[in-house]
């Protein structure tokens, strides 16, 4: 009797599972970070002992492309090689029939960063670097899905100059969180997870920092935040600004709506 109610366990998991995938909104972000050089302000900023924009920050993963090289490859006695160029004639229907199958959606491969081709911002992004004083770098983008706050983890863009990073989730509306700093090495108060990680996290628990010893010996230093969160609209292109530093942030609905 303990067996049978497994096998009820084992298939409601995947049946809630496969359930939970079908109901999951998708999004692509795309995002780039800048640094306004030469600007003069009247304001104050905190000097800070051991600051950390966030405990755990996801790295996007960079896809890897494999390396075949079609002329190095020989043939063994009594194999086909396929001439490429009438591939396509070999998928075309004589008879002139049209077969309509019914469209299956395919998720996207989540937090894997996007070819520079493939994002929505280029020529905006082009046209901003112009700007006198302006230095626009990290130019990114990933899908992934639009969950909550809780199951979303801040994504990393930059860990140069200026440290960004951004987390975008669904609350009743959906919702960027930006946060980006200048001054000093906030991510080495943070654990920057793989995406093999994050997968395993839900089984695990949280990651940790270690301390070294030069963590003990940390002095104030002042440093430039910024840290906003704010409700936005899909399809639309979002700047969070500071005299310093500054994120520009896209979110967009995946499928892309054909016009």
């Amino acid at each position: 009797m303990r067996l049978f109610f497994k096998y009820i366990a084992v298939f409601l998991a995947l049946s809630l599972q496969i359930f939970s995938q079908e109901e999951t909104k998708y999004v692509k972000v795309e995002v780039a970070s800048l640094i306004w050089k030469n600007q003069s302000t009247n304001e104050s900023f905190p000097k800070v002992e051991n600051f950390s924009l966030a405990n755990e920050i996801l790295v996007p993963e960079i896809p890897k492309m494999p390396e075949i090289n079609l002329d190095t490859i020989e043939l063994t006695e009594g194999q086909v090689k396929i001439d490429f160029e009438f591939v396509d004639e070999i998928f075309v229907d004589t008879e002139g029939e049209v077969l309509i199958q019914e469209e299956t959606f395919v998720p996207p491969k989540v937090y894997r960063l996007i070819d520079v081709n493939d994002h929505e911002l280029n020529g905006t992004m082009r046209r901003i670097s112009q700007i006198k004083d302006l230095e626009l770098s990290n130019h990114k983008s990933w899908f992934q899905p639009l969950d909550n706050e809780e199951n979303t983890p801040f994504i990393l863009v930059s860990d140069n100059e200026n440290q960004c990073i951004v987390k975008v989730f669904q609350s009743r509306y959906p919702r960027i969180h930006a946060k980006c700093a200048i001054g000093t090495d906030v991510l080495k108060n943070s654990y920057l997870m793989s995406k093999s990680e994050f997968n395993v996290k839900p089984l695990i628990g949280s990651f940790k920092t270690e301390k070294t010893n030069e963590d003990e010996n940390n002095i104030e230093t002042e440093i430039f935040i910024l840290d906003e969160q704010r409700r936005i609209s899909l399809d639309e292109f979002h700047y969070f600004d500071h005299p310093k530093i500054g994120l520009l942030v896209g979110v967009y609905d995946y499928p892309k709506e054909e016009n």
